[in-house]
């Protein structure tokens, strides 16, 4: 704790993608030299004013110049994935620009009486009984599942310029071993990690990150 240095937290403030254009000009005018910070996330002005752009507008090169990215920056999302894996749930929505052109939420019983997912407790105990096999078939089926319909709206509506996904690390592992593999790799430049906390998918989670997904930050130093 630092409350005696006399420290504020920047003032922040929530935006919009359809307010950006606005913002950018805004943080131009107080600074002009504010660059993309090595995590290709927010523009960074002197005193610790950031500009954190929605995760859904342009991504930013790393030590770009606000100024060279906003001749691009209002360029609307084009056809985009979100997908949101937990244990026993899935949600994969399709998006063309702002418009929701498919989606799919599915669920599975693959949590334990405790609370705790088959496929992590495996790992810590012996010989599995009967509950504990269909635990885990219905973990592989939902994982088969999950990439099956992300090759359908590939061939559907594809090919995707972004891919947000919302899952546990521990999980992304068993996502890419499935078989099929999804239609994209673990390196894939269009892939995104979701950078919140996603709860249990469905249609209403899935449309609350993608809303997210579209809102900007801006801190301002404070006085």
């Amino acid at each position: 704790m630092d409350r005696d240095s006399g420290a504020r937290p920047p003032r922040a403030v929530r935006f919009t993608l359809a307010d950006l254009d606005e913002q950018i000009q805004a943080f131009l005018a107080r600074w002009p030299d504010a660059r993309g910070d090595r995590r290709g996330l927010a523009f960074v002005g002197d005193g610790g004013a950031r500009l954190r752009v929605p995760l859904l507008a342009p991504r930013i090169a790393v030590g770009e110049r606000l100024r060279d990215y906003a001749g691009r920056a209002s360029q609307p999302p084009g056809v985009h994935l979100a997908v949101l894996l937990r244990a026993g749930a899935m949600a994969v929505g399709c998006w063309d620009g702002s418009h929701l052109v498919a989606h799919k939420a599915v669920r599975r019983y693959v949590v334990r009486g405790n609370g705790k997912a088959q496929m992590l407790h495996r790992k810590t105990r012996g010989r599995s009984r009967y509950g504990s096999r269909l635990r885990l078939q219905n973990w592989k089926r939902l994982l088969v599942e999950t990439n099956e319909r992300l090759h359908e709206l590939e061939s559907g509506h594809g090919p995707f310029e972004r891919v947000f996904l919302g899952a546990p690390v521990r999980l992304w592992s068993e996502l890419f071993a499935a078989e099929p593999p999804p239609p994209f790799t673990r390196d894939d430049v269009r892939l995104q990690r979701v950078p919140m906390h996603v709860h249990r998918p469905d249609f209403a989670e899935l449309m609350r990150v993608h809303h997210w997904l579209g809102l900007g930050r801006l801190e301002l130093p404070s006085a």
